[in-house]
């Protein structure tokens, strides 16, 4: 859609991507097997109106056996800049849009493997790093929640259940919870090994707390608590803590 009180010249053209390290995309190498050379499109150029919208049809068509498991591609809109000005104090910004494109061929394996889940703990924020790959032939994501308690008052993982979630308004949390979340669901690419970062925004006091996890990776169950401390801070006074309520997405 274009909101603009203008019209909008758009191009649109697909690459083939992944997945680094620290889960930034990256482009690559088109070859026999990547989805970008199975999609075709149209329009691939076009002018949108102001106010007005445009549609992108697509369909797969693979032009070789396809390997099992998942193929991936994207969708790139962009703008394509108007003609120059010759005006040196004039910047010309254009947008651009990615639309993920998953293809699936075969038999598909969703296989997550957790490591390990720690908790970097500092005074001035918490953070949660699940270390995690993908053995299948397609990308896991976690799902679920996680729950932030006080040491003395976490009555165990097995004696926790997820919460109910709500879209359009804050919910009350269970006594002695301080905070609570959902676990963040960035993808894990197939034959990937990755460590999830996951900030944890509740402003804690210096404590020993719980970590509570209810959730999954891949379809296996996630159900634990991870004991940590947040040291004081020098020349900091406790901070109190804010009603017990959170908004779960």
């Amino acid at each position: 859609a274009n909101f603009d009180k203008k019209p909008v010249e758009m191009r649109a053209y697909v690459r083939s991507w992944t997945l680094d390290k620290n889960g930034k995309l990256q482009l690559l190498n088109s070859s026999t097997q990547t989805l970008d050379q199975w999609i075709v499109f149209t329009p691939s150029r076009f002018t949108i109106p102001a106010g007005g919208t445009q549609t992108i049809r697509f369909a797969i068509r693979p032009k070789t056996q396809p390997s099992q498991g998942e193929h991936r591609a994207m969708l790139y809109i962009e703008e394509i800049p108007p003609q120059s000005t010759n005006k040196p104090s004039v910047v010309t910004t254009v947008g651009r849009l990615g639309v993920a494109i998953f293809g699936y061929a075969g038999e598909v394996k969703y296989v997550g493997v957790l490591y390990s889940i720690n908790v970097d703990s500092k005074p001035n924020g918490v953070k949660a790093i699940f270390d995690v790959s993908s053995k299948g032939n397609a990308h896991v994501k976690m799902k679920g929640q996680y729950a932030i308690w006080p040491a003395a008052k976490y009555p165990g993982a097995k004696a926790t259940q997820p919460l109910k979630k709500s879209r359009n308004r804050s919910i009350k949390l269970p006594e002695n919870v301080i905070y609570a979340g959902r676990l963040s669901n960035s993808p894990v690419l197939p034959d990937t090994r990755r460590q999830l970062v996951m900030p944890i925004k509740k402003k804690l006091p210096p404590g020993n707390y719980v970590l509570d996890i209810n959730g999954e990776l891949g379809g296996v169950p996630i159900d634990k608590g991870i004991p940590f401390t947040v040291p004081a801070a020098a020349n900091v006074s406790k901070p109190a803590l804010a009603p017990t309520t959170s908004r779960i997405k």
